[in-house]
């Protein structure tokens, strides 16, 4: 059986390593940054440098003054070219990413569906994914069909608690077939919250790219500070573990989250990598 809920591995091998890539200073210092504003969004993820803030990799999404997004840009400063680019199209429902790729959003904005073509096959098989959320607006799960299948292939169920996402858990959904695909746990920092915060969710291999400009529902209450991914083989045994742990968090006077510090190995389901990690804002 072909590793579906992998199907974006290409990306895990680029981002997962901590290669020097920069978009711009990120700036160095340990001052509290300036207010924000009441209305801002993450628009720009770097990893920095420790001592002196230089950047090294980054996410950027461009937002237009109404707060869509428009564009997506990856960066990579030692080579200086550009990882990856991608952009929003919007029509009715549907939020368009590329040719082949868009995503479906119900009457609350919220994304509902995905659509992509996984070219690893010949030929190429559509994948859907489809969200789901309870009465509180909480995803609590993602489906994955193939073409021409009428149940899905993997589901993944999403536990919260404390209005925090501890769990999530990926099997197959296959019927007559018990065996996972990934486990993840997720801790957090009671006494740290932060405005209008990203989603911190280790199995969106599908959208990592484009996560700072959709919306998945709501978002967990504290600041996480650790994460552990358990990937499983075609056997369901344990394959790899991948531990992300977090501190050194930094604010705005306003209490916009600035950077903090992320220390471990991510499996390429988040924009985060190992190291000092600065956040710029998109404010309207």
């Amino acid at each position: 059986m072909r590793k579906y809920w992998f199907y974006m591995a290409a990306f895990l091998v680029l981002f997962s390593c901590a290669k020097e890539k920069s978009l711009e200073n990120g700036g160095g210092g340990n001052t509290v940054d300036p207010p924000l504003g009441n209305n801002c969004t993450v628009n720009q993820i770097i990893t920095a440098d420790s001592l002196t803030g230089q950047g090294l990799f980054s996410y950027f999404t461009k937002f237009n003054l109404s707060g869509l997004a428009e564009k997506v840009e990856i960066y990579d400063s030692v080579s200086g070219t550009m990882q990856f680019q991608g952009t929003f199209q919007y029509k009715g429902d549907t939020i368009r990413v590329s040719p082949s790729d868009y995503f479906l959003t119900d009457a609350n904005k919220r994304v509902k569906g995905f659509k992509t073509t996984d070219f690893s096959g010949t030929p190429g098989d559509t994948l859907s994914y489809v969200y789901k959320y309870d009465g509180n607006g909480y995803l609590v799960e993602k489906e994955i069909f193939i073409t021409g299948v009428v149940f899905p292939i993997l589901r993944y169920s999403f536990v919260w608690s404390g209005q925090n996402l501890v769990a999530i858990d990926g099997v197959v959904a296959v019927p007559g077939v018990t065996q996972k695909v990934m486990t993840v746990t997720l801790e957090y920092d009671a006494s740290q919250t932060a405005k209008n915060f990203i989603q911190v969710m280790p199995d969106g291999f599908e959208n990592a790219l484009y996560i700072m400009g959709l919306d998945l529902g709501k978002k967990s209450r504290n600041l996480v500070k650790k994460y552990v991914v358990t990937l499983y083989d075609d056997s369901g045994v344990i394959d790899e573990v991948y531990t992300m742990n977090f501190s050194k968090y930094k604010f705005s006077s306003d209490g916009y989250l600035t950077e903090w510090y992320a220390d471990g190995d991510d499996a390429g389901g988040t924009p985060f990598q190992s190291g000092r990690t600065l956040f710029k804002y998109f404010c309207k």
